[in-house]
C-alpha cells in the first residue's frame, strides 16, 4: 500500500510539476502560437514575428565632409516567410529609390546605415546642415537628403510587415566643425590669363580650416623644399567661365576676352560667378582652337542631363546628377585636326553650374625657378579664412602657354592646385571691339557706340554687347571692314571690298569699322555672312549654323572675313 500510495503522489506532482512549466512558458507564446487550422491539429501553430537588434543606433558626432556608418539586423524570430519593407521616413526629400524591402526565412538581414553631413562651401550655415541618408539591405539602396538645425537629431525608421511594424531609433549630433583639422583650398585651378613678358599678374587662393584643431599648413611649388616632388605640366591649358563682377547677381554674363569665345543662348543663372544653366534648352558654345577639348562642371542632387555636341556633330550625354555637390572634369574629345572648333553644351532639365574647360593643343611649357612666388607660403588657421597670394612673373618667360602646380601641405590635409598663363608677344596686334546692335531686321555693328548714340536711340537698336574684335588699322593681313547702308531696306552691308562686290545698288557708304583679316590668321575665327532669300537683307554672325537665321528665310552667303 505504501509503495502504491508513494507511486501515484510522486506521479500526481510530475504533471503538476510540468503543467506549471507549461504555463510558466505559455506566458510568451501568444505572440507566437497561432489558432488551430481546419483539422483542429494546430496546423499552423507558429507564426513569423519581426525583430530589430539593436532598436537604437547612436552614430556620434558629425561635422562638415564627415559620415558615420552602423549596421543592424532584422531578425524572423518566428517561423515560416515574413515579407518586409521599409517605409521612406518623412521629411526627407528621395534621391535615389524609395524604399526597400525583402523577405526573412530563418537567417538575419543585415541593414546597413549611412549619414554623411554635406557642406560643400565651408563652416555650416550657422544653425542648419544638409544631411544623406542611405540605406542597404536585400541588395537596394534607397538614399534621402534633408536640411535639418545643428545640435542633436533623431530620426525614427518603420519597418512594415504582416507581422506588424517595428522601429528602429537612430540618433547623430550635428556639429558647426569636423572633429579635426580639415584643409580647405579654393579654387582649385587658376586662369591667369594672358600678360606681356615683363609683367607680373597675382591672384589670390582661400584658405580654409574645416575641423576643430589647429590646421597648419605650407604652401610652395612642386618640387620645392618640403613640397611632394615636382609633377609633371598639366595637359592643356584651363580656360576659367568665372565672373566675378556678377557673383551674387543671380544672373550670368561673360567678361573680358572671353566674350570672345563664349555665347550663350536660353535662361542662364550664375553660381559664384559661373554659368548655371536651369531647365531646358540653354545652349552654351564656347569656340577654340585646339586638338581636343575637357569640360569642368559642379554636379548636384539638382543636376540633370546635358547634351554635348562638337562643331555641330552630336559627342555624348553628360549626366549632372550627383547625392552631393562635386566638381568632374569630363573629356569631351581629342585627337582632332589642330584649328578652330565649336563646343555646345545644351541644358536638359535641372540646373548644371559650367565651371570652365580645358583646351588640348601644344604641351604646355613650365617657367624657370622663381617663376612662381607664394605670399605667405605657411601659417595657422582655426576658424578664420587665410589668403595666400599667388603671384607669376613673365619676366624671363618667352610668349607661349605655362602651367604648374602650386601644393598645399598640412596636419589635415592636402591640396594641389594648377595654375595657367599665357605670355603674348610684344608684337601682338591691338584688337578693337565691335558692338552688335538690333532694330527688326537691320544689324549695326559699331567701335564706337557713344558716338552713334543719338542714331542708335532715335531709330530704336537694342544693344546685344561685343560680337567680335577686328583689328587697329595696318595690322599685316588685314583689310579695312567697311559698312554700308541701304535706307530703303532698312539693312547694313559690311565687307573689305571697297566696291562691296558689286552687291549694293541703293546701298551707302558709311566708312569702316575696323581692319579684317582677310585670311585665317593665329587665333583668328569665321565671320559668316547670311542673306534673305527674298528681301535681300544680310545677316552676320561667328555662329556656323546661323543662330537658326535659315528658319527665317536667309541662306549662307559666305565668309565676310577673320576676326577674333
Amino acid at each position: 500500500m505504501k509503495k502504491r500510495w508513494f507511486s501515484t503522489t510522486v506521479w500526481s506532482v510530475l504533471v503538476w510539476l510540468s503543467l506549471s512549466g507549461l504555463s510558466a512558458l505559455g506566458a510568451d507564446l501568444p505572440r507566437q502560437v497561432g489558432a488551430q487550422g481546419p483539422s483542429g491539429r494546430g496546423d499552423n501553430l507558429l507564426q513569423p514575428v519581426l525583430a530589430i537588434q539593436p532598436r537604437e543606433i547612436d552614430l556620434g558626432s558629425l561635422g562638415p565632409g564627415e559620415e558615420a556608418r552602423r549596421v543592424f539586423h532584422l531578425k524572423n524570430l518566428g517561423s515560416g516567410v515574413l515579407d518586409w519593407t521599409m517605409e521612406p521616413p518623412e521629411g526627407w526629400s528621395l534621391t535615389d529609390n524609395a524604399t526597400i524591402s525583402g523577405v526573412l526565412y530563418d537567417k538575419p538581414e543585415p541593414i546597413r546605415i549611412q549619414m554623411a553631413f554635406l557642406n560643400e562651401t565651408g563652416p555650416a550655415r550657422q544653425s542648419k546642415g544638409t544631411l544623406l541618408m542611405r540605406m542597404e539591405g536585400a541588395g537596394q539602396t534607397a538614399v534621402y537628403r534633408r536640411e535639418v538645425p545643428l545640435g542633436v537629431f533623431r530620426e525614427t525608421i518603420r519597418f512594415n510587415s504582416r507581422a506588424g511594424t517595428r522601429m528602429v531609433f537612430v540618433m547623430v549630433r550635428l556639429t558647426e566643425l569636423a572633429s579635426t583639422s580639415m584643409l580647405f583650398v579654393e579654387p582649385f585651378r587658376v586662369d591667369f590669363g594672358a600678360v606681356r613678358p615683363g609683367e607680373t599678374v597675382t591672384r589670390r587662393i582661400h584658405v580654409r580650416n574645416r575641423g576643430r584643431e589647429i590646421l597648419k599648413w605650407r604652401a610652395g611649388l612642386a618640387g620645392s623644399r618640403g613640397m611632394p616632388p615636382r609633377a609633371p605640366v598639366p595637359e592643356g591649358r584651363y580656360v576659367s567661365f568665372q565672373n566675378e563682377a556678377v557673383a551674387g547677381t543671380g544672373s550670368y554674363s561673360a567678361t573680358g576676352p572671353l566674350k570672345e569665345g563664349l555665347e550663350l543662348s536660353g535662361s542662364w543663372s550664375e553660381e559664384q560667378g559661373y554659368p548655371a544653366g536651369q531647365g531646358e534648352s540653354n545652349a552654351l558654345r564656347y569656340r577654340f582652337t585646339g586638338t581636343g577639348i575637357g569640360l569642368f562642371i559642379w554636379k548636384s542632387p539638382e543636376g540633370g542631363p546635358l547634351s554635348v555636341f562638337l562643331d555641330e556633330q552630336f559627342v555624348n550625354q553628360i549626366d549632372g546628377y550627383a547625392e552631393q555637390k562635386e566638381w568632374q572634369e569630363i573629356r569631351i574629345a581629342e585627337g582632332q585636326p589642330e584649328g578652330s572648333h565649336l563646343l555646345t553644351i545644351v541644358n536638359g532639365m535641372g540646373r548644371v553650374v559650367i565651371e570652365g574647360v580645358r583646351v588640348l593643343s601644344k604641351p604646355l611649357l613650365r617657367g624657370p625657378r622663381g617663376w612662381v612666388s607664394l605670399f605667405p607660403d605657411s601659417g595657422m588657421t582655426t576658424r578664420e579664412t587665410d589668403y595666400v597670394n599667388i603671384a607669376l612673373n613673365a619676366r624671363q618667360l618667352t610668349p607661349g602657354l605655362y602651367g604648374d602646380h602650386v601644393y598645399f601641405t598640412s596636419n589635415g590635409g592636402e591640396a594641389d592646385i594648377e595654375v595657367f598663363l599665357e605670355v603674348t608677344a610684344d608684337s601682338a596686334p591691338s584688337l578693337i571691339a565691335i558692338y552688335r546692335y538690333q532694330t527688326a531686321s537691320d544689324y549695326l555693328f559699331t567701335s564706337n557706340p557713344q558716338a552713334e548714340a543719338s542714331r542708335l536711340q532715335t531709330k530704336g537698336f537694342t544693344g546685344q554687347g561685343v560680337a567680335f574684335r577686328l583689328f587697329a588699322p595696318g595690322t599685316p593681313g588685314t583689310r579695312e571692314f567697311y559698312r554700308w547702308f541701304n535706307p530703303a531696306k532698312g539693312d547694313h552691308f559690311y565687307s573689305y571690298d571697297p566696291q562691296g562686290g558689286g552687291k549694293l545698288p541703293g546701298y551707302h557708304l558709311e566708312g569702316s569699322i575696323g581692319n579684317i583679316a582677310t585670311s585665317r590668321l593665329a587665333g583668328t575665327r569665321e565671320l559668316y555672312r547670311w542673306v534673305h532669300s527674298a528681301s535681300g537683307l544680310h545677316f552676320y554672325t561667328l555662329d556656323p549654323s546661323g543662330e537658326g537665321i535659315t528658319k527665317k528665310g536667309y541662306h549662307f552667303d559666305g565668309i565676310a572675313g577673320y576676326v577674333r
